[in-house]
């Protein structure tokens, strides 16, 4: 059955508020994620961040200098990342223009990731970007046609021979973490949906709690591997597959934004250095993050 963008969009708008502080409360996820992208994005360049929810990383590479188009399935997560950039627009009017409010967006949109993006293409070359951002869609894509169609359309979106395109993943082990903490007597309660689940990877089920359906797909390092190899090894190159929690899923990092800046930093660079992308390490993480450079292809000369 395919995924029901609706009840996705409905799900995000019931736990917007939560989405909103979400990285400010898993600060691994949050700081791994953005070091990938900065090692791999030249700079001041053009960014689309497809199902970008309310720009928490958008915004951050905007900090950096990045010309970027926002787009998400879900208005109230588009109506946040608005309010937010009117909040760092009238700061810089306060300031006099003098960069008070931080980078603000290019363009802000309602967009699906399973449609080709209306995003304002970049001014030179026309049509393409330098980075593409496809952080959240595809753990809620429930088939893998879906999930194929989302990578090429971000893949479409990418400056051919050099473009890099950020896929995130969802990890089966994170799941199952979460259900071990919570509620351990569900493996057992629900057995038969777990047998599937752990063949699968489908996560298909009404959520009382929340009054709807909760459609995502999870997996792991080698059947994400395996998904981009056996649908994009013409088109695109695997740079690299990255754990964005390191050793420290299952929110093992939830005191760390309270002890300061400093320690964050320190947390980040141990994870990202020694615990991000060895194989033995990437079961523990939450997401997976993987890096793809878009291949050029003798037809690009003239799309350009």
């Amino acid at each position: 059955m395919a995924t029901a963008t609706d009840s996705v969009a409905k799900l995000y708008g019931k736990i917007a508020a939560s989405e909103g502080t979400r990285l400010a409360e898993h600060p691994m996820e949050r700081e791994l994620t953005l070091r990938t992208i900065r090692a791999h994005l030249p700079a001041a360049c053009s960014v689309a961040d497809v199902g970008g929810g309310p720009g928490k990383l958008a915004f951050a590479l905007a900090d950096d200098g990045h010309a970027v188009d926002l787009v998400d399935l879900t208005p109230d997560l588009v109506a946040m990342a608005q309010q937010e950039q009117e909040e760092r627009r009238a700061a810089a009017a306060r300031a006099g223009g003098g960069g008070g409010g931080g980078g603000l967006l290019r363009s802000i949109a309602v967009g699906n990731a399973l449609h080709a993006p209306s995003l304002p293409q970049p001014a030179a070359p026309a049509a393409h970007y330098d980075g593409v951002l496809l952080l959240g869609p595809l753990y809620h894509l429930l088939e893998e046609g879906e999930r194929v169609a989302a990578v090429s359309n971000a893949l479409r979106l990418a400056r051919p021979g050099t473009g890099i395109v950020f896929l995130a993943f969802i990890s089966i082990a994170a799941h199952l973490r979460d259900v071990a903490v919570r509620d351990p007597a569900k493996l057992v309660r629900a057995g038969a949906f777990y047998q599937k689940y752990l063949r699968s990877g489908r996560y298909d089920t009404f959520k009382e709690s929340l009054g709807i359906t909760v459609q995502s797909h999870h997996t792991c390092a080698a059947d994400a591997r395996a998904f981009l190899q056996g649908h994009f090894a013409h088109e695109a190159e695997l740079v690299e597959l990255r754990s964005t929690e390191g050793i420290l899923g299952g929110g093992l990092d939830a005191k760390l934004e309270a002890a300061g800046p400093e320690v964050v930093q320190a947390w980040a660079s141990l994870m990202y250095e020694e615990y991000s992308t060895k194989e033995e390490f990437l079961g523990c993480a939450d997401h997976l993050i993987a890096v793809l450079r878009r291949k050029a292809s003798p037809k690009d000369s003239t799309d350009e």
